[in-house]
């Protein structure tokens, strides 16, 4: 592995053909585009545990039928990221902490602007579903 990319896990929360999705804050780097629940992979975890955990912490979700979608490295002009995209069908509860969660039509992927290093992982997801 390369020591100079950051390890990623992601979750892709789907109840039917929705998608859960939120839009990063205005501020900061890719400020307003839309995110997956998701974050660094912790040492000595593996990306599964940390998708849960991100999952559990940034939203509140639990639970549901987990199952790997893709592993996609991008290189940004200041960062390099490696993203383990998983999805997970029907989590449990409702989204809480952050109050922009939003349940997306996965039909709506195409029109949002989401991270440049999403876009494998939303080809992927698009291909999954059909």
């Amino acid at each position: 592995m390369d020591p100079s990319r950051l390890e990623i896990a992601l979750a892709v929360p789907l109840r039917g053909r929705e998608v859960l999705l939120r839009p990063r804050e205005e501020r900061g780097q890719l400020a307003g585009a839309w995110e997956f629940p998701g974050g660094k992979i912790e040492a000595g975890e593996e990306p599964l545990q940390a998708a849960i955990r991100e999952l559990r912490e940034e939203t509140g979700l639990t639970g549901g039928r987990w199952e790997a979608l893709c592993v996609q490295a991008y290189d940004y002009p200041d960062r390099k990221v490696r993203l383990h995209a998983f999805v997970v069908r029907d989590p449990g509860g409702e989204a809480s902490g952050h109050p922009a969660w939003t349940w997306v039509s996965s039909s709506r992927l195409a029109e949002l602007r989401l991270p440049q290093a999403n876009e494998a992982i939303v080809r992927a997801l698009i291909g999954w579903l059909a």
